[in-house]
């Protein structure tokens, strides 16, 4: 393997991992906050897969790791308050 392969295999390792990464700092009873910085709720749990489940609206809806990211040390997720009612 050449040293361009193993750039391109570590990168997409790393890309695979990353948002679950964002997950496993997160802790029951952290804010998570929408993309406008207003926080949205606590978290209830981190999931195995890195997604959060939190209770919104008065359900409990799953954000998806892929949407989330930390922001100068806050757990933000890509999604909007609009969008987050409408998630199982």
């Amino acid at each position: 393997m050449n040293k361009f392969s193993s750039i391109i295999l570590a990168a997409s390792a790393l890309s695979l991992t990353a948002p679950a990464a964002f997950a496993a700092d997160a802790e029951r009873n952290d804010r998570l906050y929408d993309v406008s910085g207003s926080s949205v709720a606590r978290i209830n749990r981190v999931a195995e897969d890195g997604d959060v489940l939190i209770i919104y609206k008065g359900k409990v809806r799953r954000i998806q790791a892929e949407t989330l990211s930390k922001t100068d040390g806050k757990l933000m997720t890509s999604l909007t308050k609009k969008e987050l009612r409408h998630l199982d």
